[in-house]
């Protein structure tokens, strides 16, 4: 007889942890699309919207910044880690050509939100935005 336990077991084994390495972690995102332009909506709470660097060009998008990790005082082991800390990056190829000029990001809540207006002429310069907001 097989084992009813044994789709559970597989399910709990496949979610998804922070693995302990050295490389930046991604952070999760949502991607709108309306007729002028995409916003992008990034989770990132905790992370200090002074120090998270932008970078736009018309195909890309890339996103880098540094979230602490938060432990209590005299902490002797963490038994299970799903938030992401340390360095991340994230990298979002774009299907439809946006103008980095006229791209604009927020900070609030925790969420780092990026409008990406759609490019009227081609071109391909990169431009780094400055993120509004200060509140964690």
């Amino acid at each position: 007889m097989s084992d009813p336990t044994r789709a559970i077991r597989v399910i709990a084994l496949r979610q998804p942890f922070v693995a302990f390495e050295a490389r930046a972690w991604r952070p999760p995102l949502n991607i709108y699309e309306t007729e002028q332009a995409l916003t992008l909506v990034v989770d990132l709470a905790g992370a200090n919207p002074a120090e998270l660097q932008v970078y736009v060009n018309p195909t890309l998008i890339v996103v880098r910044g540094t979230r602490q990790l938060v432990a209590p005082p005299g902490l002797r082991r963490i038994q299970r880690m799903e938030i992401g800390a340390g360095p991340f990056e994230l990298e979002v190829p774009l299907a439809t050509p946006v103008d980095p000029e006229r791209a604009s990001g927020r900070y609030s809540d925790g969420l780092l939100e990026i409008a990406l207006p759609y490019a009227s002429e081609p071109t391909t310069h990169l431009v780094v935005i400055q993120i509004e907001g200060g509140a964690r």
